[in-house]
C-alpha cells in the first residue's frame, strides 16, 4: 500500500482566536507524525471582499502589527520544539487568498478550525468546501484540551464507500496509524434509504423478506469490505445500515476515536451547497478532528 499523501509544508489557517494552539496542536501533531518534521506555515487573512477605503488603512496596519507580533509568538513556540515555521498577513478575499497562498507555498495539506453560523456558511465552511487540498479540520469534543505537544491520537476511524478516494483515503489513514502507532478501524455504511427505497420497490415484503434483505445488503458490504481491505493486513472492518454521517460519528464515539479519516469527491462548490456530502455532515457534527483526502 502507498503512503497516500506526502506531506512537506502545512498551512494552517489562522484567526488568532481562542481556538488558536489547539489547531496549532494539530498541524504540529501532523508534521512529527510524518517522520521528517514538515515545516508549518501559518496564514492569517483580514478578510475584505472589497479594497478598504483609504480611511482604515492606517487602522489595517495597526491590526497586522499586533497580529504579527502574536504569530511570532506562536511560530517561536513551535520552533522550540524543532519545527521549521512561516507566518505571513494577508488582506483580501478569503478564498482567493488562501488558494493563492496554496499555491506559492507549494502546501500539501491545511489545517483549520471549524464554526458553523445559522444563516450563512462560516469562514471556514466556505474553505472546506472551497480549496481543492487535502485538510484536517479541527473540531469536536475530543479536540478541546489539545495543546502543543500534547496530541495523542491512540484510534483513527476510515470511513469508506469503495470508491477510489475512498482507497485514497485507506491508504493515509492506514499510513498515520502505522506512523503514530495507532488502531485503525474501517467503516462502511449502508444508506438507511437506500435499504427503504427496497422496502418501497416490493410492497408485499414480509418481515423476514425485509431482514433477509437488509442482512443480504450487509453480507455483500462486508465481502467487499474484505476485498477492500486485503492491502491493509489485520484491520478491522465494521459495516452498518444507517443515516451514513450520523452513524460514522456514533461508531467514533463508541469507538473512542481521536480522527476520522474520509475521501471526498471532486465535486464543483455549487454542487456541494444543493446536494451536500456525507463528509461535510459529518464534520458539521463529529465529535473528534476529521481528515479529509481529497
Amino acid at each position: 500500500m502507498g503512503d497516500g499523501l506526502t506531506i512537506n509544508k502545512i498551512l494552517v489557517a489562522i484567526d488568532l482566536g481562542p481556538d488558536t494552539e489547539k489547531i496549532l496542536a494539530y498541524a504540529e501533531w501532523l508534521s512529527k507524525t510524518r517522520g521528517v518534521d514538515a515545516q508549518i506555515d501559518m496564514l492569517y487573512v483580514i478578510d475584505y471582499a472589497l479594497t478598504p477605503p483609504a480611511y482604515l488603512v492606517p487602522y489595517i496596519e495597526k491590526e497586522k502589527q499586533l497580529d504579527e507580533e502574536n504569530l511570532r509568538r506562536w511560530a517561536e513556540k513551535l520552533n522550540g520544539l524543532g519545527i521549521k515555521t512561516g507566518h505571513a498577513i494577508a488582506v483580501g478575499r478569503l478564498i482567493e487568498t488562501f488558494d493563492t497562498a496554496i499555491k506559492e507555498m507549494d502546501t500539501d495539506i491545511i489545517v483549520l478550525g471549524h464554526k458553523s453560523h445559522m444563516v450563512r456558511p462560516s469562514s471556514s465552511e466556505r474553505m472546506i468546501k472551497s480549496l481543492n487540498i487535502p485538510m484536517l479540520v479541527v473540531r469536536g469534543k475530543k479536540s478541546e484540551s489539545a495543546c502543543i505537544g500534547g496530541v495523542v491520537i491512540k484510534r483513527i476511524l476510515c470511513a469508506v464507500d469503495f470508491s477510489e478516494p475512498s482507497k485514497r483515503a485507506l491508504e493515509v489513514a492506514k499510513s498515520l496509524s502505522e506512523k503514530s502507532s495507532s488502531e485503525l478501524i474501517v467503516t462502511h455504511i449502508i444508506s438507511s434509504l437506500k435499504v427503504e427505497k427496497g422496502f418501497e420497490k416490493w410492497k408485499d415484503m414480509t418481515e423476514k423478506d425485509k431482514s433477509d434483505y437488509s442482512n443480504g445488503l450487509i453480507k455483500n458490504a462486508e465481502e467487499e469490505m474484505c476485498s477492500f481491505l486485503q492491502v491493509c493486513g489485520e484491520v478491522e472492518g465494521v459495516v452498518r445500515i444507517g443515516i451514513p454521517y450520523a452513524t460514522i460519528n456514533d461508531i467514533s464515539m463508541e469507538r473512542e476515536a481521536d480522527l476520522i479519516v474520509m475521501g471526498a469527491r471532486g465535486l464543483s462548490y455549487t454542487k456541494r451547497v444543493i446536494l451536500g456530502s456525507v463528509s461535510e455532515s459529518v464534520i458539521k457534527s463529529s465529535p473528534c478532528p476529521v481528515m479529509i483526502v481529497r
